[in-house]
């Protein structure tokens, strides 16, 4: 709709539903059904990517899990076992359409689904209460990520902090290091090398945490030394965390299902974000590079299309431009452009216009950077 200069009211009109409805599905009150999904992708020309991401969305739900999840929600108390099935199904598919279309395009439906979820945790009790609690922390861990994504900071570090009661409720290790990592996360992007730094190092100390979230633990801290400038501590923190990475080919039961984005090719983008911030070191630079070549075209194909993928290449346009080309650093930030464009990622953009100006004031003749000027306006 963004993109079409589309109102709420005028896809209703071409596609002949009531706006309310268009309004309650995109807030998450109402399933978008089969039928709708291909005339608003009819409307919008989409080229079935709005059927596509329906599909997920809704977690390919059968009719009786969708009425299921309807009755747990009018009867939290009494929510069962097949109720949370359902509910981590449709977290699981949420998750996905997310990297496909970007955070702020899920938030609100999510944030929606959310409070339900949160109602069910406040109402449990008894033997089911620990598995209650259990998905209510994914969804409060995916609810803080998303704010996050979207910069509002005082949100994100809410539903972290319901997140991390949730988790110790229960026990659950994994949990509360995956919420330090993001709360580390958060620190580095804000230029914070001590709090990341520190963050991670807690979320990495607990042998009993899953293999993947003390890899991940391990990469935040390398990253955290980069962005200090301590090029030998982040090498070593770097390693250590492929190291860690490289046993959960051997080990998948150590990577949970609800943190499905630690893969080969994830952990390869990390460190190449890491090292690019040393690309001022000849050698550092060409690792940086390879890493996040290699590690993006490792990734999955619709991952490759998410806004926190889209960063890994505005990463390497820097590399590029550290390298003093900027014909391909501009290439690159054009791919980064188009994926900021379809997700309606401002965090993206932000960094690709930042780079932009950059170039400009390196290269302010260069059709290549004029290009991409154009491409972000």
């Amino acid at each position: 709709m963004r993109e079409r200069g589309m109102t709420l009211r005028g896809l209703g009109r071409a596609a002949n539903y009531d706006p309310s409805y268009l309004s309650k599905v995109l807030s998450g009150q109402k399933p978008c059904n089969p039928s709708l999904a291909a005339r608003v992708d009819d409307v919008l020309g989409a080229g079935g990517t709005v059927k596509a991401a329906a599909a997920a969305f809704n977690g390919n739900l059968s009719p009786a899990e969708h009425d299921r999840l309807d009755w747990a929600a009018r009867h939290p108390r009494h929510a069962d076992e097949a109720a949370l099935e359902s509910l981590t199904s449709v977290l699981a598919a949420q998750r996905k359409t997310e990297d496909a279309l970007g955070s702020s395009a899920v938030l609100r439906p999510v944030l929606a689904q959310l409070a339900v979820v949160d109602t069910m945790a406040s109402e449990a009790r008894g033997p089911l209460r620990p598995a209650v609690i259990d998905v209510a922390q994914q969804w409060a861990q995916f609810a803080g990520w998303l704010h996050l994504n979207v910069a509002d900071h005082a949100r994100s570090a809410a539903r972290f902090r319901q997140a991390l009661e949730h988790a110790s409720e229960i026990g659950d290790r994994t949990m509360v290091a995956t919420v330090l990592s993001f709360r580390g996360y958060a620190a580095w992007r804000a230029g914070q090398a001590g709090p990341a730094i520190g963050l991670a190092r807690a979320a990495a100390e607990d042998p009993r945490v899953a293999l993947s979230q003390r890899a991940y633990a391990a990469m935040l801290e390398g990253r955290g030394h980069a962005l200090a400038g301590d090029a030998a501590a982040a090498e070593r923190r770097i390693g250590d965390a492929l190291g860690l990475a490289g046993q959960l080919a051997d080990r998948p039961d150590q990577n949970r299902p609800w943190s499905y984005w630690y893969s080969p090719g994830f952990f390869q983008c990390q460190a190449g974000v890491a090292l690019s911030q040393l690309a001022h070191i000849p050698r550092l630079r060409e690792r940086a590079t390879a890493a996040l070549l290699s590690g993006y075209e490792a990734l999955p194909a619709d991952e490759r299309l998410s806004d926190w993928a889209g960063g890994y290449l505005a990463a390497l346009a820097r590399v590029h431009e550290r390298a003093g080309d900027a014909g391909q650093a501009c290439a690159v930030a054009l791919d980064a452009a188009a994926i900021a464009r379809r997700t309606g990622s401002a965090r993206l953009l932000g960094m690709l216009r930042q780079l932009a100006a950059s170039l400009g004031a390196r290269w302010p003749q260069d059709p290549h950077v004029a290009e991409l000027r154009d491409a972000l306006r």
